[in-house]
């Protein structure tokens, strides 16, 4: 992913992969990883123009991948959950790499921490374990702990050879 000119290290030597990822970084890397444009007049009251994550929240917001957390509001340096993260991208696969959402989530009844799973990450969980880019860690898919620079890696690495064609 980084000889793609997607993912940077932390430092010009360091990728830091056991630190977290937040959610401007994430939504950085998907919307590069994908390859998605949008021309957009607005975005999130908590994402300042000028910072190096505007614009990719605001083609995210517009093309209705990130809808924020509440009250126009992004919380970008926050870290991502990896609920969260599965979230946003089922949403963009779904959107625009013509992802099918999975009928329903019988395929999540195998990892013990399904219950941990917040209602409205449900489907796109489901989603991205039937489509294999989602494997869980032994059986649990740990909904709630932060998502680490590696697992981010590893899901945008599976994204990128199953939808960039190259």
């Amino acid at each position: 992913m980084a000889s793609k000119g997607i993912i940077n290290g932390t430092s010009k030597n360091t990728y830091s992969p056991v630190a977290n990822i937040t959610r401007a970084d994430y939504l950085v890397l998907i919307v590069k990883t994908l390859g998605l444009t949008a021309r957009f007049d607005g975005n999130f009251d908590d994402v300042e123009p000028g910072t190096y994550y505007y614009e990719a929240i605001g083609i995210a917001k517009e093309l209705g991948i990130a809808t924020g957390v509440g009250n126009n509001l992004f919380n970008p340096m926050e870290n991502i959950s990896r609920q969260d993260m599965m979230v946003l991208t089922a949403r963009a696969l779904e959107k625009y790499k013509g992802l099918k959402a999975a009928d329903d989530t019988a395929v999540l009844n195998k990892f013990y921490d399904k219950g941990d799973i917040a209602e409205y990450a449900l489907d796109s969980m489901a989603t991205l374990v039937k489509e294999g880019l989602i494997a869980g860690s032994g059986d649990k898919l740990n909904p709630k702990a932060f998502t680490t620079r590696a697992e981010a890696a590893v899901i945008l690495y599976r994204i990128y050879n199953k939808y960039s064609g190259n």
